[in-house]
């Protein structure tokens, strides 16, 4: 005897197939650890190499806490952010642009250690018009 399903049992056997192609591995996550992504923050690091206290941010904030303490930072976002040496925006400034990290802050190259002090969010990549790390 043949049986037809009932309404309710394809429905969820339909959901069930839904849900196991999600669990397929299929998905929009970066392809490689640590890659830049829309909800990973521009994370600053107390000591070099992100060793220390770490301090993430997901938006602007015209003064940081803690200020003038970060030695090394790494963008994980997936925009640019500029990154100022006094409150409200202003003063030196570096430009990062998604995926780019810096181990150390004070090295000759940048001489930006424990100088930060307010960070800017931009809308895309570009660090066009800002000097760039």
């Amino acid at each position: 005897m043949h049986t037809i399903p009932s309404r309710a049992a394809l429905v969820l056997a339909g959901a069930a197939a839904v849900v196991g192609l999600g669990a397929s591995g299929a998905s929009a996550a970066p392809t490689h650890p640590g890659a830049a992504t829309a909800d990973s923050p521009l994370i600053l690091g107390e000591h070099q190499s992100l060793s220390g206290q770490n301090w993430p941010f997901w938006v602007s904030n015209p003064r940081i806490n803690p200020d003038d303490e970060a030695t090394s930072l790494y963008n994980r976002s997936d925009v640019a952010w500029v990154l100022y040496a006094d409150p409200n925006y202003t003063g030196r400034r570096y430009c990062i642009t998604p995926g780019r990290r810096i181990s150390d802050l004070d090295s000759q190259q940048w001489r930006f250690n424990d100088q930060i002090t307010s960070v800017k969010r931009l809308s895309g990549t570009s660090c066009a018009g800002y000097p760039t790390f």
